[in-house]
């Protein structure tokens, strides 16, 4: 890992996402509560839009933060680094933009995808979804089974997303994720707050479960 970063709750923060809250508001409730990463996505609004998002989120956020999908506008920010879909760039152009010291994850949910990844390029994958999602209709479910399968073929620490809940969270952790990810669970949260601190706590009682 090229910094010092911690994947264990980590909220995809996307502005469509908040019931119709600022989401400046909902992203400091959510770190108040303990979320360890933030990546931003926006897959509606204009390039602009974007930007000045990402600019805000920089300049309250004192833990990591990535951007979805756009290495320009994470160069231009100052983010932490990005996240990349299949469909995105390469991560080792990236990783050549971008530098030496910035964290690059890449969403990886078949062997072949797990396969390319290059470790000494890529520091983490996001794998799922574990459940059902709604941000992800049709697309077919791991569970535990094919979770775990991935995990342990995988050169990089794995994050589970999909229809992960604090109720349903602590099964991502016992089948190897190094974190969850979320983004309605929290965003949709009538306190992202509580809903962030909920995570954190199921997070640490599934690993300290784990481990005895």
């Amino acid at each position: 890992m090229r910094r010092n970063f911690d994947l264990s709750v980590y909220l995809v923060a996307d502005p469509s996402l908040c019931s119709g809250r600022d989401l400046s508001d909902v992203v400091r409730g959510a770190v108040a509560g303990g979320v360890t990463m933030v990546q931003l996505r926006n897959k509606r609004g204009t390039s602009l839009e974007f930007l000045e998002q990402a600019r805000m989120l920089r300049s309250i956020l004192n833990i990591p933060f990535l951007i979805n999908d756009r290495v320009d506008i994470a160069q231009e920010v100052g983010a932490d680094g990005v996240h990349l879909g299949q469909g995105d760039m390469y991560a080792a152009e990236a990783r050549r933009i971008l530098g030496p010291d910035k964290i690059v994850g890449v969403t990886a949910f078949t062997r072949e995808h797990f396969a390319a990844i290059d470790p000494g390029v890529v520091d983490y994958a996001g794998t799922g979804p574990f459940y059902a999602t709604k941000t992800e209709k049709g697309k077919p479910v791991l569970g535990p089974d094919d979770f775990r399968a991935l995990v342990k073929i995988s050169s990089v620490p794995v994050v589970g997303i999909g229809g992960i809940t604090p109720n349903n969270a602590a099964a991502v952790i016992e089948n190897g994720a190094a974190g969850v990810a979320m983004m309605r669970s929290i965003s949709e949260a009538p306190e992202p707050k509580k809903a962030a601190y909920a995570f954190t706590s199921i997070v640490a009682t599934a690993r300290l479960r784990k481990a005895s």
